[in-house]
């Protein structure tokens, strides 16, 4: 009988460097998921780091509108919607065995583009420990190690200071601002996004050696051929 990783490979792929591991969400996963949101995400004095304020829906379990029920339907959506011309990974961080947080992976064309998208964000009580700029190491070092991306293009509400910092910490550069709307509890607001990017030239990667399994089924699965990033 075949196995779910090998079914559906993004299941095998597991990044990990000391006490830290992403691996692509599974639904088991999902109350622990929960709960850690349900502890609070966004830090005291910083902006709502989202464009959306998901992680401060009420919380109605078994309800159809509401936290868990509308984050499941994205989550799934991105799991059903896998293709070779458009993916998401979305990437569960542990440490030390805990889910702290999560970690995003999205393209476009990426045959032809070499540019994958990054997010991420942390339960606020795991913040401070730099698991944060560990798993941004992990993932940005996957992409240009075993998918040959040329660049990772992520972004920040300006003035969030933790994920401006994060993102000098792996050697992201500023890439102009845009101007963009927040969907906030409320209301629609106007917001300024730091844009920002990394390239292997730019890349500071972690001190510690890094593990990859899974990454050769998951190249077959997209279609990419892994050459070098320049």
């Amino acid at each position: 009988m075949l196995t779910l990783e090998e079914i559906f490979p993004p299941f095998a792929l597991a990044i990990s460097c000391g006490p830290v591991e992403l691996r692509v969400m599974r639904d088991d996963d999902l109350p622990e998921l929960v709960e850690l949101v349900r502890g609070g995400i966004q830090a005291p004095g910083l902006p709502m780091p989202f464009l959306r304020a998901w992680h401060e829906e009420p919380f109605a379990p078994g309800a159809p509108e509401g936290f868990p029920t509308t984050s499941l339907w994205w989550w799934w959506t991105q799991r059903a919607t896998f293709a070779p011309d458009e993916w998401r990974l979305a990437l569960v961080v542990r440490r030390d065995g805990e889910l702290v947080g999560m970690q995003d992976l999205h393209a476009q064309h990426f045959a032809q583009t070499r540019t994958v998208m990054t997010g991420s964000w942390l339960g606020r009580a795991h913040q401070g420990r730099g698991t944060g700029t560990l798993m941004r190491q992990l993932v940005v070092g996957f992409a240009f190690d075993e998918l040959g991306a040329d660049r990772c293009e992520s972004g920040y509400i300006a003035g969030n200071l933790a994920s401006a910092a994060v993102s000098r910490k792996v050697g992201y550069v500023d890439d102009g601002r845009r101007r963009t709307v927040q969907h906030t509890r409320q209301g629609v607001v106007g917001v300024d996004e730091q844009r920002v990017t990394v390239t292997p030239a730019t890349f500071v990667r972690p001190d510690a050696p890094v593990s990859v399994q899974g990454a050769e089924a998951l190249r077959r699965f997209l279609g990419v051929d892994r050459t070098p990033a320049a």
